[in-house]
């Protein structure tokens, strides 16, 4: 597939993925901002951290809502809801600033939470339904792919600005992103198999925990997707200890071959799958070669750290999208908002829970005794994950021959 050439002809991808990147980019504008913001208003770095954290704890907190939320209606309604709130979340923040009011900028921060537990969901729900079945892999990974560039050009993009312009104009420009946006959406036709019908349906969140718990291949996953989680979550305190007594520019090159090697796994994961056709071996592959990476981090010689920062890159560009593809084809699709919702719940926790484990970590053991920690510990996971594979399927066997001998 012709990635370029299947987004540019198909009108809904074009939206669901530009969407994406108009949000993702909006998420870094609005870290930015809201550090400079309370640096300049509260001097306490514990106060700081709260207000940073309480509106990723809200939109936790509403998960379960919006999961059920999502299953029963019209996505394009949910996307069209999430566009009020982003633009409702600006105009709050621009007030902030008018006014100085710290009380202002926590209702950005809880909008802007609450959207993301709604929007990120509504596009793993959306993507099978506008793709083919064979190019789901590649719109994952391209949809990746743009998250991990707005990461890496948003927040330079936003410090720049900041430089040459006043802090409002960083928000204004969001505001006027996200207004254009909420238009464009109305473009959106979701096919009709994805519309419900707009009488109250009965769902529980909690139905999906029996599925879930009777699916072995998904619980597999959602344990491996612990493992890059808790790198991620401290990536930013571990290139800070490489960099220490280093030139500046080692940060950045840091952050480049991370986000390059991820870019350019989005390139090939679609071959792979082809070739080898195992999804959850591919995927116990990937997280075997991010323990290596975090094995060769607790070396100390800078061209290993940055080889071993490509190599997790690498790993992480190919375990995402197929975690993703694999969910997304594997759970069945009148639950799909309230799994989304319940993995963007348990990755949040998770993140947060490691960022502060691993600076206690950091200070008492130290950055390589913490790395081969690290690494030991994905090795672990990863051997008990395939021994547990192997087990279920010799039990799933044996239960299919008794199934066969009884009749």
């Amino acid at each position: 597939m012709n990635s370029l050439k299947t987004i540019l002809k198909n009108k809904n991808l074009s939206i669901v993925l530009g969407s994406q990147l108009v949000f993702q980019m909006g998420i870094w504008f609005g870290t930015i901002g809201n550090l400079q913001f309370l640096q300049q208003h509260i001097e306490s770095h514990t106060l700081q951290a709260f207000f940073l954290v309480i509106g990723g704890i809200v939109g936790v907190m509403i998960g379960p809502y919006a999961g059920r939320y999502i299953d029963v209606t019209s996505k394009v309604k949910v996307l069209r809801l999430v566009g009020l709130m982003r633009i409702t979340s600006v105009i709050a923040m621009l007030i902030a600033i008018y006014t100085g009011s710290i009380y202002w900028m926590v209702v950005y921060s809880i909008g802007i939470g609450c959207s993301a537990s709604f929007f990120n969901p509504t596009i793993q729900t959306i993507l099978p339904s506008i793709v083919d079945k064979d190019d789901l892999i590649t719109v994952n990974a391209i949809n990746i792919n743009i998250i991990t560039l707005s990461r890496i050009f948003g927040a330079v993009l936003a410090g720049l600005l900041l430089t040459i312009a006043p802090l409002y104009v960083l928000f204004i420009i969001a505001l006027i992103a996200y207004i254009t946006l909420y238009f464009i959406n109305f473009l959106l036709s979701i096919p009709d198999n994805l519309k419900l019908n707009n009488k109250k349906v009965k769902t529980k969140f909690k139905e999906i925990f029996p599925i879930i718990l009777k699916n072995h291949a998904i619980k597999t996953v959602l344990v491996l997707s612990i493992i890059p989680l808790i790198f991620i979550s401290g990536f930013n305190l571990f290139v800070i200890e490489v960099g220490k007594g280093k030139p500046g520019f080692i940060m950045g090159i840091l952050y480049f071959v991370e986000g390059s090697s991820i870019l350019v796994a989005g390139l090939f994961i679609k071959k792979i799958i082809k070739k080898y056709q195992k999804q959850v071996l591919i995927l116990l592959f990937a997280c075997g070669l991010m323990g290596g990476a975090q094995l060769l981090l607790s070396l100390t010689n800078l061209y290993i750290t940055v080889l071993a920062f490509g190599l997790f890159g690498l790993a992480y560009g190919m375990f995402n999208p197929l975690l993703y593809t694999y969910s997304q084809q594997k759970v069945p699709s009148d639950i799909h908002g309230r799994f989304f919702s319940f993995k963007t719940m348990i990755d949040r926790t998770i993140m947060q829970l490691c960022l502060v484990l691993i600076g206690f970590l950091l200070d008492k053991i130290g950055y390589n005794s913490l790395m081969m920690l690290l690494g030991l510990c994905t090795f672990t996971l990863v051997i008990s994950t395939f021994i547990s594979l192997r087990i279920n399927s010799k039990h799933s066997l044996e239960g299919e021959i008794k199934h066969s001998s009884d009749l």
